[in-house]
Parts: C-alpha cells; structure tokens; sequence
C-alpha cells in the first residue's frame, strides 16, 4: 500500500498539526481498522481529550469515520466507546 496516496490530502486540506499526526497514525500504523481514541492518542503522546477535537475535525473533513460502541470499561462497567478509522474508498483505493 502506498502511504503517498493517503497523506497527499491532509497536506492540501489545511488541518492542525494534531489533526495530521492522528491522520498519518491511521495511515501508517492501522490499517484499516477501528482504533479507540485512547489507542490514537497515545500512539500520537496526547491526552484522550488532546485528541479529540483533531479526531473531529478529521471526521468533519471527510478523511476519518467514527462509530460508538457500548461495550466493557476498564472499571467492569459498561460504556460507550468511540471508534475511529480512516473511510473505506480511502482503504480500498490505495489497495487497488
């Protein structure tokens, strides 16, 4: 997969420097799969709430989709969960 086919937008669409870090995390590093806010934020060294804003402005611009997912906390309680991923035509053309 060619990583110049995917980085080539968020260098055109004029997003924060936190937004590009976590779009080329997807890019790199996920391929293709959900990844939790917390995952993306660490892999980036920012706080769960340092990422969230840039995760949106991603989701905004088209160049990432989010899902929330009930499932099982940390503490053994259930709670939602928001999932990130790079969209599927982005997946798919660059495998093409």
């Amino acid at each position: 997969m060619s990583t110049r086919i995917h980085i080539a937008p968020a260098l055109a669409e004029g997003i924060s420097d936190r937004a590009f870090r976590l779009y080329c995390y997807f890019v790199l590093e996920s391929g293709g799969d959900w990844v939790t806010v917390q995952d993306a934020a660490n892999a980036c060294n920012l706080s769960n709430h340092q990422a969230r804003e840039p995760l949106s402005e991603l989701r905004k611009q088209g160049m990432a989709e989010s899902r929330r997912v009930y499932e099982m906390g940390s503490h053994g309680r259930k709670t939602w969960h928001t999932h990130f991923r790079l969209p599927q035509e982005t997946v798919n053309g660059a495998a093409a």
